[in-house]
């Protein structure tokens, strides 16, 4: 994403935004100079056409911003920014109302290289800067945004591509500070995505995509370094203890992607009540966490061997906490998965299980876990992490599973538990450092869910008997009918491993 920030730090248009502070007094010329000033923190290069002061009103025209990284490169140019003085100690803004911008790509080390030209335009744009000289702040709103990809060449060949992405009802604010620090909100009332591909070498087939979500809101703080650079200048910023949270939520989304063409063709549609996505970057954890909620998913095509499959979802999740600088001392880390109420039509289970033997409840599978561990290397150092041993990146000295649970086909396992590890003992485990700690199990519906799998034939007697006799060895009877337990300890010191006491190894 590194490459678009040439159209949200410098021009401090409508990408990003930020809360207000308490007005001071700025001029066009402070405003101006905030500007020039964002863009050498940022790594960019800004230049003028020409500058013109009448009275309070200062023209910047053939406004030209750069960028480069390691791989990649980013220029526009604004024909015309005016900063004109209110008299309040507040400055309006105005620019021309579309303008152009150039991405391309280079990997250092292969891969494919991309040319793409974007137009962003706007209307009714209203920008006005506040502040003090030192930490300039912006307010605007703008009755639309929208983003288009133009050109787009890939390896030198020409893509027949349109993508419009435009933003209605936009409204935020910017707020930078003293200490190269940014504070932004933006919304948007809805956000649409249509996009169309003609099919290479010139070929028939067509692929399409729109997508739609509303009551768009992001909330960012963070450092501008952050904002620029590749892999090798994101680790230096990291180092100097440069840090970023973003937050991103939206209401009720749909989307619907279509491939046709003479060999193959497909639908694929789907809707979701809300949505959100949390990134956060420092010296010691990046964080990543992104949700759904009320999601509906519909494929058809060529190769399905159905009309139709339709799957729904009470919610989804995905959430990663993970150190990602070289440490000697343990830090934190946290997985967790989410798969609440997963259901597929009745059209699928006609095929799994065409008699209604399995109960055709919605299965869910939840997974937590925490702990602790240090890196062997830097994350965003490329030097260090081909320095570092494969076999063993990182030393993990905690895991705890907070929960455990899968839900399906009428069976429901469950489980907690904890371990520490000794990084000091890689003998008594084969290279793995020793665990010691408990695990509990509850099974509940395993057995009802054998039998209904040999009925259907889908499981050979002799399979299911071999299973059964697993689970009388690892567990006991629980409370309740059809119910096992299981409480697993593992020993590091002496390797001793036992299951509800009896010792396994």
């Amino acid at each position: 994403m590194k490459h678009w920030h040439l159209l949200s730090g410098t021009a401090c248009i409508l990408v990003a935004a930020g809360t207000s502070a308490a007005q001071a007094d700025v001029t066009s010329a402070d405003v101006w100079a905030a500007w020039q000033s964002m863009a050498t923190q940022m790594g960019e290069t800004l230049t003028a056409g020409s500058e013109t002061q009448d009275g309070g009103t200062l023209t910047v025209t053939d406004m030209a911003v750069s960028m480069e990284t390691t791989d990649a490169s980013a220029t526009g140019t604004i024909p015309e920014v005016v900063f004109t003085e209110n008299g309040d100690g507040t400055v309006s803004i105005t620019m021309t109302p579309s303008y152009d911008v150039m991405l391309n790509v280079t990997p250092e080390e292969g891969g494919e290289t991309v040319e793409m030209s974007l137009n962003i335009a706007y209307e009714g744009l209203n920008l006005t800067a506040s502040g003090d000289p030192d930490a300039v702040n912006y307010d605007f709103d703008a009755s639309s945004v929208t983003i288009s990809v133009g050109d787009l060449v890939v390896d030198e060949e020409q893509m027949e591509l349109d993508v419009d992405v435009t933003l209605s009802d936009v409204a935020g604010s910017y707020e930078t500070g003293a200490d190269a620090s940014v504070v932004s909100k933006v919304t948007a009332a809805t956000m649409n995505l249509v996009a169309h591909m003609d099919e290479p070498d010139g070929g028939d087939g067509t692929f399409d995509m729109t997508a739609e979500l509303a009551d768009i809101s992001m909330e960012s703080e963070g450092s501008v370094a952050l904002m620029a650079g590749g892999v090798k200048e994101l680790s230096t910023a990291l180092a100097n203890g440069q840090s970023s949270m973003t937050t991103v939520t939206h209401g009720a989304g749909s989307y619907e992607v279509v491939l046709d063409n003479k060999d193959d063709s497909f639908d694929l549609n789907g809707s979701a009540e809300s949505g959100a996505l949390t990134v956060g970057l420092s010296s010691e954890a990046l964080t990543y966490d992104v949700s759904n909620t009320g999601i509906a998913m519909n494929l058809s095509g060529a190769q399905i061997p159905l009309p139709e499959v339709a799957v729904t979802m009470a919610e989804m999740g995905f959430a990663l906490t993970t150190p990602v600088s070289k440490s000697e001392e343990p830090q934190d880390f946290a997985f967790a998965l989410t798969l609440n109420e997963l259901g597929v039509s009745e059209m699928i289970w006609g095929l799994i299980d065409p008699s209604g033997a399995l109960p055709h409840d919605p299965a869910t599978l939840r997974l937590d876990l925490a702990g602790k561990a240090n890196f062997l290397f830097d994350l965003f150092d490329p030097e260090s992490m081909e320095m570092v041993d494969a076999e063993m990146p990182a030393e993990i000295h905690e895991l705890d599973v907070n929960e455990l649970k899968l839900e399906v086909a009428g069976a429901d396992l469950t489980g907690n538990g904890g371990f520490t590890f000794d990084m000091n003992n890689l003998e008594t485990f084969d290279g793995v450092p020793a665990p010691t700690g408990r695990l509990n199990l509850q099974l509940t519906g395993a057995n009802a869910l054998l039998d209904n799998l040999v009925a259907m034939g889908l499981l050979p007697q002799d399979q299911a008997m071999g299973a059964r006799m697993m689970m009388g060895l690892f567990a006991r009877p629980g409370e309740g009918e059809d119910s096992l337990v299981s409480e697993i300890e593992i020993d590091g010191a002496t390797g001793a491993i036992s299951a509800n006491g009896q010792r396994l190894q």
